[in-house]
C-alpha cells in the first residue's frame, strides 16, 4: 500500500488547478501517474470514498476532493463511518 503517494494524488488535485484539469480530464492516466496500487487507483477512478479512507487518505484531504465532486456532508459522513 501506499498511503503516501494516495495522499499526495488527492492533495494535488485538490490544490492545483493544472493537475485538477488533468485529473478530471482522465482519472484513469491521472491516477497512473502516481504510485499507486490497483486497488488505490481503483478507489480514486470510482471515487470511492469510504475505501480511500480506509486506504489511508486523511479526512482533512479527502474532504476537499469530495466537495470537488459535489458530495453532499451526510454521504460523505455515511462513506467513511461505513
Amino acid at each position: 500500500m501506499s498511503a503516501y503517494a494516495l495522499n499526495k494524488m488527492i492533495r494535488d488535485v485538490n490544490r492545483d488547478p493544472a493537475r485538477r484539469e488533468q485529473f478530471f480530464a482522465d482519472a484513469a492516466a491521472f491516477a497512473a501517474s502516481y504510485a499507486l496500487t490497483e486497488e488505490e487507483a481503483r478507489a480514486v477512478v470510482t471515487r470511492d470514498v469510504a475505501t480511500l479512507y480506509k486506504l489511508g487518505v486523511h479526512g482533512l484531504i479527502l474532504r476537499p476532493f469530495t466537495l470537488l465532486h459535489k458530495m453532499p456532508e451526510p454521504e460523505y459522513l455515511a462513506a467513511i463511518r461505513s
